[in-house]
């Protein structure tokens, strides 16, 4: 195992021993901050805000009523519905989506305190039709001080928030202690650690997750000089989100391959967190198979050559078209939720959404005019594999059906 994999087990191993004593005594040594039992759990609707209010601005809570309108007004739209059919007379087949009944969302609070994931994540939880959600912030800033933070849990009804942070924040939510039920998913981005910790519980049968994500990255596909600007701000908004991130230009106009990479090389050292590459190509279909290559978590596509590329895209978590859209559009205000694969899982996972905190299940319904064919075909497959009890139960019903 790698350091982060022994760290984040070692963790985990110790909550589900210990429970809460545990994840204190990590919050003190990985947080520096050192909390009592009785500070770990709050509601929002409990507090006031101790800060100044003028923090909380009325074009902050715009803001925010904003976002949060507008992601519900997309999740609503895109929520899994019910489908019925009958493929002939007695049988009746169905598919349902129901709510998953307490979910954990991990909302990051170190660096840059992601109110916005708190949105990405609990709007499309609640028109899923959860009623119970914990969030999870870390201690390292105060949260149920800032009015900020307070009229946003309380916009979207939240009434428990755990005072932890990291990998300790991880393991409580999925191995719960006493007075605290665990949760059956737990969503939301976080460093290495969370994800780690995230994964881990999912192998333990602990809890679902939503996405494995790592750090985060953006794929810009242009050819436009004219875009030179937007395109260097774009891939500079990527790299601030941290080490690890990576904002990526792919162009076959070498003109402005050479642009920005001048601009990037004149940043003075040590003043991004992330990194931004070129890579250059020779003609679009390039430029598309490097994208559906490494599946990067935001595509940009900007200008007509690129634009033109859209139907051909498989595997990014979101595409941005058009020099209008950018992913700092996407992250705050668009609708769709922020939290998208990253590291290439876009290959094969999708970003949240609803569905995320759906459980989809299936009903199937039969009476006695249901055909002697269809319950025929069972029982001979049902002999092909030697299960002579499910050869049985089948022919049993063609015994008793209604012939038409």
């Amino acid at each position: 195992m790698n350091d982060v994999q022994t760290t984040v087990t070692t963790i985990l191993d110790a909550i589900a021993e210990e429970g809460l004593v545990a994840a204190l005594r990590y919050t003190h040594l990985y947080d520096r901050v050192q909390l009592e039992p009785y500070d770990v759990r709050w509601d929002p609707f409990d507090l006031e805000p101790e800060q100044d209010d003028s923090m909380l601005t009325e074009e902050i809570q715009a803001a925010i009523d904003f976002a949060i309108d507008r992601i519900r007004w997309f999740h609503e739209r895109i929520r899994p519905q019910a489908t019925r059919v009958s493929p002939e007379p007695g049988l009746t087949l169905e598919e349902r989506f129901v709510a998953l009944g307490r979910v954990g969302l991990y909302v990051p609070n170190g660096e840059y305190p992601l109110l916005s994931s708190l949105l990405m994540t609990a709007v499309p939880a609640r028109v899923a039709g959860v009623q119970d959600i914990v969030v999870a912030v870390s201690p390292q800033r105060a949260v149920r001080s800032d009015p900020r933070w307070l009229y946003a849990l309380k916009k979207l009804q939240i009434h428990e928030v755990l005072n932890l942070g990291g990998a300790q924040a991880i393991g409580i939510l999925g191995y719960g202690y006493e007075g605290f039920s665990p949760v059956d998913l737990i969503a939301g981005p976080g460093n290495a650690y969370v994800t780690q910790a995230k994964e881990e519980l999912r192998r333990r049968g602990r809890v679902g997750i939503d996405v494995s994500a790592g750090p985060s990255e953006v794929m810009i596909i242009a050819e436009n000089l004219e875009y030179l600007s937007v395109i260097i701000e774009d891939l500079l908004a990527q790299a601030e989100h941290g080490p690890g991130a990576v904002g990526i230009l792919v162009t076959w106009n070498p003109d402005l391959a050479n642009r920005v990479q001048a601009h990037v090389e004149g940043i003075p050292s040590g003043s991004l967190m992330g990194t931004v590459q070129v890579i250059r190509t020779t003609t679009p279909g390039e430029a598309l198979a490097v994208a559906n290559t490494m599946a990067p978590e935001h595509l940009g596509l900007m200008g007509p050559g690129a634009e033109s590329l859209l139907d051909r895209v498989r595997t990014a978590g979101a595409v941005f078209v058009g020099p209008m859209a950018g992913q700092a559009l996407g992250d705050y205000v668009a609708g769709p939720s922020h939290v998208l694969p990253t590291g290439g899982s876009g290959r094969f996972q999708s970003g949240l959404s609803t569905g995320t905190f759906m459980r989809r299940m299936s009903i199937i319904g039969a009476t006695s005019s249901i055909s002697r064919e269809t319950l025929e075909m069972g029982a001979i497959l049902a002999e092909l594999e030697g299960l002579t009890h499910h050869q049985a139960s089948l022919r049993l019903r063609i015994k008793t059906r209604t012939d038409e």
